[in-house]
């Protein structure tokens, strides 16, 4: 529609969620993101970000900090240690870190550096106190 390539994300049977919160292209994030509800991080993201739904993180999307979610599906970049229950890293996609998840998705032409720790019931660490 605006002339530009940009993947398409299906929600899997596993995430019956919408994505809510989005950083747009351009934006750059400096700190800790706490995340209800599914997200889409087409910006810069520096810190650490720890959701209870979904996050996906578009071809242009970085972040530089560990993640903790639901599930994850990458088409940027990540340079920080992953936990989630599902982990999909897409085709041109970047991963610089450790995961640890119960199921894990690479696609070819895909680069993952770092070790992969599977077992079921991927432990999360969602902390959604902000009583702070």
């Amino acid at each position: 529609m605006f002339g530009g390539k940009k993947e398409s994300y299906e929600m899997t049977p596993q995430s019956n969620s919408e994505i809510k919160t989005l950083i747009g292209e351009g934006c750059l994030f400096e700190g800790n993101l706490t995340l209800s509800d599914s997200t889409r991080v087409d910006g810069h993201v520096k810190g650490n970000v720890n959701s209870r739904g979904i996050l996906v993180l578009g071809e242009n999307g970085l972040v530089e900090g560990d993640i903790s979610a639901n599930e994850v599906v990458v088409y940027g970049k990540i340079f920080g240690n992953v936990t989630a229950k599902r982990v999909d890293i897409k085709r041109g996609s970047e991963v610089n870190g450790d995961l640890n998840t119960e199921v894990l998705i690479v696609e070819e032409g895909a680069t993952y550096n770092g070790r992969c720790s599977m077992s079921e019931g991927a432990t999360n660490t969602y902390d959604l106190d902000t009583s702070e």
